[in-house]
């Protein structure tokens, strides 16, 4: 399996090989939004992520493809999965490693600028929905990743806003498409900018080691929504993949890297 497979290719690193496999190269340094350094000596090329759910960002000659919310209302999951495929087969053909998608929050604040790019307010539909898509996605060979973990419900102060939860709400409602997710086997978990419960979701222990990783046996990597990271410490946290790697914009600076 893949997951063979990259555990023997990791034995042979070393432990800045290790970091730098976790580390973006910074915003648009390569072909995509968010790339990884090559490593030569396991013949690894990199990673070239990019957006978005409804198709291929900052590219030309790509489909817009229908939003998240209108795909969810046909209730067909076949249709969801050819969909999936469909979107897979172009980021495929861009030579793009990882999708950045599907999006999977659950529309709980009805003014959220990018409620339609996930796939509506009911957690069931949300997570068939999600699992057909990542289903179709990685037929093609190319990464999906879930987004945005979790409580990412508003635009407005997201980096800011903290989403207070209690448990079995977090559980019962908006963990339950990345629950699907994982039954999905997406290779990938992108966490989001706001904080919950008071701590921020990309060094939040709670919500990345107890919940995903421990309780759904996730095996794949969290990577950050794009500046998302706020400290070193996120290492211990749960997140494995600092995005796009500095600290800023076009600072030069990272928590990860040399840092790390």
């Amino acid at each position: 399996t893949a997951y063979t497979k990259a555990k023997a290719a990791v034995a042979k690193l070393s432990l800045s090989e290790k970091v730098s496999l976790g580390t973006g190269v910074q915003w648009q340094r390569g072909h995509c939004v968010g790339n990884t350094a090559a490593i030569s000596t396991i013949n690894f090329p990199g990673l070239c992520l990019q957006d978005g759910p409804l198709g291929i960002r900052f590219a030309d000659l790509v489909s817009v493809f229908p939003a998240g919310i209108n795909a969810a209302a046909t209730f067909n999951r076949d249709l969801i999965q050819q969909r999936g495929a469909a979107l897979g087969a172009e980021f495929k053909a861009k030579g793009i490693n990882v999708a950045l998608g599907p999006a999977m929050n659950i529309a709980r604040i009805p003014a959220a600028g990018r409620n339609w790019e996930g796939f509506g307010g009911d957690p069931y539909l949300n997570g068939e929905a999600a699992f057909q898509t990542i289903v179709g996605i990685q037929s093609n060979g190319v990464q999906a990743c879930a987004k945005h973990y979790i409580n990412n419900e508003q635009e407005k102060n997201r980096g800011s806003a903290s989403s207070e939860v209690d448990d079995r709400t977090e559980h019962e409602i908006y963990a339950l498409p990345f629950l699907q997710s994982v039954r999905a086997n997406v290779a990938s978990v992108m966490c989001s900018y706001n904080k919950i419960n008071g701590t921020y979701a990309c060094g939040n222990d709670e919500t990345l080691n107890q919940i995903l990783k421990t309780e759904f046996a996730f095996p794949g990597y969290v990577m950050s929504d794009w500046w998302a990271q706020m400290d070193v410490g996120s290492v211990t946290k749960g997140l494995d993949m600092s995005m796009p790697g500095d600290t800023a914009y076009n600072s030069g600076q990272t928590y990860f890297g040399q840092t790390l």
